[in-house]
């Protein structure tokens, strides 16, 4: 029973210590109002620039700037750190 609940300590501070960002890995991104390809560009993301992932639908991703802009980005273009 000891030995059960370190590990579901230890799973659960992992959890607890990711708090869903992500780094954007393309040169250029293109950020969508829905999760879908004929949805509205909404703006440009850049490699590097480092977002906090809200949601995930599909192969869409929801993502949210620094400055508070928000919207939908394709999952394979950003890396979860």
């Amino acid at each position: 029973v000891f030995a059960l609940s370190v590990v579901f300590a230890a799973q659960y501070r992992n959890a607890s210590m990711t708090d869903g960002h992500a780094i954007a890995m393309q040169p250029t991104a293109t950020v969508k109002s829905t999760p879908n390809e004929a949805s509205v560009d909404l703006f440009v993301l850049h490699e590097g620039v480092k977002v906090r992932v809200l949601d995930s639908v599909g192969q869409f991703a929801n993502i949210e700037l620094s400055d508070g802009r928000q919207g939908w980005i394709k999952a394979s273009e950003i890396e979860i750190i």
